[in-house]
């Protein structure tokens, strides 16, 4: 597998492109892309192709449009998250036939920023998605228990475990227990020389109420950092 940096897709000159009909792959990025963000997505594998000033690299794009609800988002964020969704869809065989993963959304107000993601940099991203999926899957099983494997905040887990738990409780008493959540942004920053992701999610209760979250996690761990929730 070719590993490079991150790169914006400047310009990509075609060797050839391949389109005989979605993979399975693209039918699942198809669904939760719909899911997640209303919205409608097409591909195209560029395979020997240039990107920026990389030669002989093989690229999957995804291009995103039709979404109310991406008009209104840190396209950054999506961006990133749709990266992910795409790269975690891919098979182990699938994933060695890239070096790029690249994303391209169409705004309604005209803003286009179509980036590419080292499949590299996908990698330690999925890892760390990983740890917000537990966290995320944990608070809607009410299996607080499990989280304070994964929860380095302050100098007492099982404390924060027991106040996060105690607020989804009284939560849950009054909109009913938490149904289904998903992840929808990403973002990645640093701290100390160290990088980390934060993941953005929503958790969706009984009677239909949304809260949003997020929940950061380093580059290479299997802990939580920092964690929001928004007002409820």
């Amino acid at each position: 597998m070719k590993t490079h940096s991150l790169t914006s897709i400047v310009c990509i000159l075609l060797m050839y492109a391949c389109s005989s009909g979605p993979t399975p792959s693209e039918k699942e990025t198809e669904k939760d892309i719909s899911s997640i963000y209303l919205a409608t997505a097409t591909f195209e594998d560029i395979i020997g192709g240039t990107l920026g000033d990389l030669k002989d690299v093989d690229v999957k794009n995804v291009y995103v449009s039709q979404s109310p609800i991406l008009d209104t988002m840190n396209i950054n964020f999506s961006r990133n998250s749709i990266a992910a969704i795409i790269y975690e869809n891919l098979s182990p065989e699938e994933r060695g036939n890239y070096d790029y993963i690249g994303v391209d959304i169409s705004q309604k107000n005209g803003e286009k920023n179509p980036f590419s993601f080292s499949v590299n940099t996908l990698e330690k991203m999925i890892a760390t998605k990983k740890v917000a999926y537990q966290f995320a899957e944990s608070i809607k099983n009410k299996s607080y228990q499990d989280l304070e494997p994964i929860m380095k905040i302050g100098a007492d887990a099982s404390q924060t475990v027991k106040t996060i738990g105690d607020y989804f409780s009284e939560n849950t008493a009054t909109s009913g227990n938490i149904v289904n959540y998903y992840y929808h942004g990403a973002g990645e920053g640093e701290h100390q020389s160290k990088t980390y992701y934060s993941h953005l999610g929503t958790f969706v209760y009984g009677n239909g109420k949304t809260q949003n979250f997020f929940v950061n996690v380093f580059e290479g761990a299997s802990v939580i950092e920092g964690y929001n929730l928004s007002a409820f």
